[in-house]
């Protein structure tokens, strides 16, 4: 029997050859010159066949075109120039609308359509699709490309990592953030969050950077508490926002029951005064008059109680706020440095006083249970700031400053860099001017004529601001940055129904690289300190060509109609 032979395997295809569109638009500029040469002549010399010519020529025919359409439009737009300006509007509504911001393609598709750029370019899902994953898989090219070289260039730093989780998808998605640029250090998914899967998170997202972590803020999940206290080994901060509400949450639904029922009694008691207004044809008995003024007397005392129970909830939230506002390394209202133990009274007296409207409001027992525990978290965030002031002090003892030079940082420099960044996140809009202009105000004194820096070399200036500047950007308040990134996140995920890997990489390279803040840095800029290359003109050149629209098909039903006569 003869032995079975394996058969060859046949030869892959090779994808079908096309002439770029760059060529065309070249052909099209040429024969649009005063005297061009001949399709022979022009084929003979570029080794384009003359029947792709011919064919280029029937089709950029501006009387074939779209009759709404100008011919010196159409001219222009198959021409050099209008080829390179469609890929870049083609490119920039894929970045703008689908990656940095979180529409899909069917808004791309009707932006195309209304600009009636869909007559040079293909605007259907499975032409604009594949543009889309090119544009993805570019983007994380760019990062494994040119972020070795600006952290290779980058000097020593010292830093905080801002933690938390997103689940808009099926496994966890691990988002770590430096707070002081907006850098995401870490975004992925992983199956797990406990601490050693965070710990390899963040370890992963900060190899080969001259960095190290010194501090990990989170909202206290265990994973994270263990990865800070085990796994890295750095201080852990608490954010401030989550433990502001786990104090308020016991407290607003009892102090605000009694407001709702203050409310029914006033408007029951305004119901009875509203007689008094309407005239009386007869004289009013004794007795009715009497119950009217009983009821006057009753609306009064029903809006006194009503106000009482107003400013006791007021209170409360002012109690609960002034935590925040006090919870600063330096006081808002001088700029002085605020120790430890001075910020341990001021929070300490807020929980006095809010403990107080409980035993006034007679809460119970889970409202004074939250306020015992939030003695605890108050204990961590005053071990926050000597950590602070502890940092700040060995760093400021490596400059070699004498003890005026050392006072003039700690009293006017610090809290100059501090409010700088720290007065933008006020409430109103009058503090963050008024917390701006102390910034400014603290900084000049701290460089003024005659004062104990002014002695310094330029270089030694340089140095002390960068060193003054980091140092402030240690103390983290709160996780407000990772929380943001999950808000937008969620709305990727809402208008793409999923958040793939690659794309996920993408998002993070247009966080970091892309979108810019007012001043017109980049997070990536702030992060390492110089400019990185602009990432849209990157894309830009190694965008593919752009599909083609398909020939438009005769509406063959509406020639089947009878005509009028």
């Amino acid at each position: 029997m003869t032995p079975p032979h394996c058969s060859q395997p046949a030869d892959p295809r090779t994808a079908p050859f096309r002439w770029p569109t760059a060529e065309a638009a070249k052909a099209h500029d040429h024969f649009r010159t005063p005297e061009p040469q001949s399709q022979r002549q022009y084929a003979q010399q570029t080794g384009v066949p003359r029947s792709t010519l011919g064919y280029w020529a029937r089709r950029d025919d501006p009387a074939l075109a779209d009759p709404l359409l100008h011919p010196d439009l159409v001219a222009f737009l198959r021409g050099s120039a209008g080829e390179a300006f469609l890929r870049r509007v083609v490119a920039a509504a894929l970045t703008t609308f689908c990656l940095q911001g979180s529409a899909g393609l069917r808004l791309v598709t009707a932006f195309l359509q209304r600009t009636q750029l869909d007559r040079f370019v293909a605007c259907s899902r499975g032409a604009l699709h594949p543009l889309l994953l090119h544009l993805e898989s570019d983007l994380a090219a760019f990062r494994g490309q040119f972020q070795p070289h600006l952290a290779g260039q980058m000097g020593p730093r010292r830093l905080t990592v801002v933690a938390d989780e997103h689940f808009h998808g099926p496994d966890n998605c691990l988002v770590a953030i430096e707070p002081v640029s907006n850098f995401i250090l870490v975004e992925r998914y992983a199956r797990r969050r406990d601490a050693g899967t965070w710990e390899r998170a963040i370890r992963d997202g900060i190899e080969g950077m001259p960095v190290e972590a010194v501090q990990l803020t989170s909202d206290q999940a265990k994973g994270l508490l263990c990865c800070a206290e085990k796994g890295l080994a750095v201080a852990h901060s608490p954010d401030l926002f989550h433990g502001q509400r786990d104090l308020l949450s016991p407290l607003l639904l009892p102090l605000q029951r009694p407001i709702q029922e203050a409310h029914k009694d006033l408007q029951k008691a305004a119901g009875l005064t509203e007689r008094l207004d309407v005239p009386a044809e007869q004289p009013q008995p004794g007795d009715e008059l009497i119950a009217l003024i009983e009821a006057v007397r009753q609306q009064v005392a029903a809006e006194k109680h009503l106000e009482e129970l107003n400013q006791r909830k007021g209170k409360a939230i002012e109690q609960v706020r002034g935590l925040g506002d006090d919870y600063h390394p330096f006081d808002r209202h001088t700029g002085a440095p605020v120790t430890a133990q001075e910020v341990g009274v001021r929070l300490g007296g807020h929980l006095n006083r809010l403990d107080e409207v409980v035993r006034q409001a007679g809460l119970g027992h889970r409202a004074s249970e939250a306020v015992n525990k939030c003695r605890g978290w108050v204990g961590l965030l005053i071990g926050c700031v000597g950590w602070f002031w502890g940092l700040a002090q060995a760093r400021l003892e490596g400059l070699e400053l004498t003890e005026e030079q050392e006072q003039a940082v700690y009293q006017k420099l610090l809290p100059g860099h501090y409010w700088e960044a720290a007065g933008g996140r006020a409430r109103t809009s009058e503090e963050r001017e008024r917390l701006k202009e102390m910034a400014g105000k603290l900084q000049d004194q701290a460089w003024a004529e005659g004062g104990p820096l002014s002695g310094l070399s330029e270089g030694e200036r340089i140095r002390l601001e960068e060193v003054a500047r980091q140092t402030v950007g240690l103390f983290s308040r709160s996780s407000s940055c990772v929380e943001g990134r999950n808000g937008r996140l969620s709305l990727q995920h809402h208008g793409h129904s999923r958040v793939s890997q690659r794309r996920l990489e993408a998002l993070t390279v247009i966080h970091n690289y892309v979108a810019e803040r007012p001043d017109g840095t980049t997070a990536a800029q702030r992060f390492f300190g110089q400019k990185p290359p602009d990432v849209f003109g990157w894309l830009l050149g190694r965008l593919p060509d752009l599909p083609r629209p398909a020939r438009k098909r005769r509406d063959t039903a509406a020639q089947t109609l009878p005509q009028p006569e």
